[in-house]
Parts: structure tokens; C-alpha cells; sequence
């Protein structure tokens, strides 16, 4: 009940907030720093702005951190938030967060998105995407998994390293990726829009997921796709590849990587465990090992 009321409350005070046009001022400084221009409204134009995009870094330190901070306020980081951590840290967010900046920058633009929500192994609408409708054509914009195209909805599509597949009798899309040419299931959703109240609550919701009880990091670029999971680290590249546990510490594995100071890095493992005692405290799910 307690969890209930807390979420309640939170849900009323955020919904003067989860608006792009609240948060336009983030646009403007994500266009700054990577020189995207207002020009004519093209797949190359939104192209251009998921290349820079994808610069931003998945990781959850930030969300970790900023949880440990406002356990009685919106721990919600918002796309000025986002592009001025990037900017003096190199942090990034997770699938929640980079959508709803993405969805920020588009709306700014003129660009028509809706949101929608996918599920993964880990559960029903744990995930999050946009649905780009471009010159009577629906594409899929994907910042969380650091998708830097726009990928047409319609006919079975393999583009790079990913696959999209639709199946008629279920109405649903699945994307897959390729890791050594072995198709692997990442998600699947149906083509039905998310109301912003909804995508709040799962937001919300997010900060208790079972994903925010260790350190995540990705990132992609034109060389190569790193992936680390607290000591897992997965290296995939034209000249190197690498998977396994390392004994490495996180902080020094972030700093060299993902150009993270180890600081933020410690910093967040000591909120992880804080928030861990917080969730066990509230009566959320928590891992095992938590005496």
C-alpha cells in the first residue's frame, strides 16, 4: 500500500512535466553541441540526428544516482539533464529517458512519433521505442538499443545487425540481432500507440526493475559495440572481439571504455547498494543475495 501511495503521488506531480514542449530547451542544446540544423524534414534529416544521438551512451549510473538522491521527489532525468551530463561526463540514460529526449528533439522539429512499449525476457512493457510517421511511412527509432536508422515497419527487414520481423496472426513486430551470424530475440510489441500517462507509470515504475541492481553500460559507433555488465564485458568489432568476465574493476573498465571518471562509477555502486536496502524496505523485489 505504501508503494501504491508513493507512485500515486509522484504520477500527480510528474504530469506537468512528462511534456516535450516543457523540455525544449534540452533540444537546443543537443543541436548546439552536435551542429543539427532546422533544415527540410527528410529520413536523412532524422537520420542525421539518431547518428548523433547514439552517441549518448546507454548506461543506468545516472539513474542510480539520481534515484539515491530523490527517493522522496521525481527521480526523473529530463533531456536537459541528459545532454549537459553527456557533455561533462559522458553520460548517457536508459531506454526511458533517451526516448522521451528523442521524442523532445522530434516533436521540436515537427516530426510526428508516437510511443511504444515492447517486451523483453525480463517482462511485459520493459522496454520502449518510437514509431516515426514519415510521408505515409512508419519507421522504428530504437535509442535504447543505440539504433542509429530509422528501420521501416512493414516487410520482414535485415539491416546491419538487426532483424525485424512481423507476424500477421499475432499483429506483432520482433527485433532480433546478430552476435558471430546466431540470430538473437531481443523484443517484440504491437503497432499501438502508448498514452504519456502510461509511459510515465512505466517509467516509474522502472526505477524498481530488478535491472537497476547492478551497473549496465553500452554504447555503439561506426568501429565497434561495447557492453558491460558489471564485470561482464562483450567487445565486438571488425578487429576484435571479446566475451567474458573480467576481474577488472567496474570503475576503470567505465573510464576506459565509456570515457566515465570512476568517481560517478563508485559513487553509484555505493547508491546501489542504498537503493537495494530503500526497495527492500518499500516491499519491492530485490535479488537474493541482499542480506
Amino acid at each position: 500500500m505504501w508503494c501504491a501511495l508513493i507512485h500515486l503521488i509522484l504520477v500527480m506531480e510528474l504530469s506537468k512535466t512528462v511534456d516535450t514542449q516543457q523540455h525544449y530547451d534540452g533540444v537546443e542544446y543537443f543541436c548546439k553541441l552536435f551542429q543539427i540544423d532546422n533544415s527540410e524534414h527528410s529520413i536523412a534529416h532524422v537520420s542525421k540526428i539518431l547518428r548523433s544521438f547514439s552517441l549518448l551512451p546507454y548506461e543506468n549510473l545516472s539513474k542510480i544516482l539520481n534515484l539515491n538522491r530523490k527517493w522522496d521527489d521525481s527521480p526523473f532525468r529530463w533531456p536537459h539533464d541528459i545532454i549537459c551530463d553527456y557533455d561533462k561526463f559522458r553520460l548517457g540514460g536508459t531506454c526511458f529517458s533517451l526516448t522521451f529526449f528523442l521524442k523532445t528533439i522530434l516533436d521540436y522539429f515537427g516530426y510526428q512519433t508516437i510511443i511504444l512499449m515492447a517486451d523483453m525476457k525480463s517482462g511485459r512493457n520493459t522496454h520502449c521505442t518510437l514509431q516515426l510517421d514519415f510521408n505515409n511511412r512508419e519507421y522504428l527509432l530504437d535509442p535504447g538499443y543505440l539504433l542509429h536508422y530509422p528501420l521501416p515497419l512493414g516487410e520482414p527487414l535485415i539491416s546491419g545487425n538487426v532483424q525485424l520481423d512481423y507476424d500477421p496472426f499475432t499483429e506483432r513486430y520482433t527485433l532480433f540481432t546478430f552476435e558471430n551470424g546466431k540470430q538473437k530475440w531481443r523484443y517484440s510489441f504491437l503497432k499501438k500507440a502508448t498514452s504519456i500517462e502510461d509511459f510515465q507509470r512505466y517509467w516509474q515504475d522502472s526505477f524498481h526493475w530488478m535491472t537497476m541492481h547492478g551497473i549496465c553500460l553500452s554504447k555503439r559507433d561506426k568501429e565497434r559495440f561495447i557492453y558491460l555488465h558489471n564485470h561482464y564485458l562483450k567487445l565486438e568489432s571488425s578487429s576484435e572481439r571479446y566475451k567474458g568476465n573480467v576481474k577488472t574493476e567496474v570503475a576503470e573498465l567505465a573510464q576506459r571504455w565509456f570515457d566515465i571518471s570512476p568517481e560517478i562509477v563508485r559513487r553509484a555502486e555505493k547508491a546501489l547498494r542504498e537503493n537495494l536496502y530503500h526497495d527492500r524496505e518499500l516491499g519491492y523485489k530485490v535479488p537474493k543475495w541482499v542480506k
